[in-house]
């Protein structure tokens, strides 16, 4: 069971690292990967008393990755090239400056 949920995390590794590259034109955050880790890594941990409950929910948790369910780490840091769907930005507030 364990070579599955494996197999869940590299998949939910690699959904995350295309989906940064696409919208954001760099790499995933450190941090992004690292919080995706540890939650396989947790699914590991109770692979031991429920194998078919762990394999279950990290199958689900690359579901809800690819439907981008949770919308998390979509965003672009600043200095970025920001997603296409995002619009104004920049800060301006108009022609008197107030």
């Amino acid at each position: 069971m364990r070579k599955g949920i494996i197999l869940a995390w590299s998949i939910g590794v690699a959904i995350i690292s295309y989906r940064t590259v696409r919208d954001c034109r760099r790499p995933p955050m450190p941090g992004a990967l690292l919080a995706s880790s540890g939650a396989f890594a947790l699914l590991a941990l109770l692979s031991e008393p429920a194998p078919e409950l762990a394999l279950t929910l990290a199958v689900g948790f690359d579901i809800a990755a690819v439907m981008n369910i949770a919308n998390i780490g979509t965003g672009c840091p600043s200095g970025s090239t920001s997603p296409p769907n995002q619009i104004g930005g920049g800060g301006s507030t108009g022609a008197t400056g107030q």
